[in-house]
């Protein structure tokens, strides 16, 4: 059986007549999980422009 990344909530694949979900699904783990990654790389990327602006102006 293979899993769908679209779950009943978005209007996907599963089951067209599925009831009101109360579980996160796929999608929005994902989305989740990207905004996490990204979020985690402006602030390295920001302590990093930090660090070589502090060693600049020094």
């Amino acid at each position: 059986m293979a899993v769908d990344l679209f779950d009943v909530e978005l209007g996907g694949r599963d089951e067209p007549s599925g009831g009101p979900g109360g579980s996160c699904s796929w999608v929005t783990a994902v989305i989740l999980g990207i905004l996490v990654l990204l979020a985690v790389l402006v602030h390295t990327f920001f302590g990093w422009a930090r660090d070589l602006l502090g060693a600049l102006i020094s």
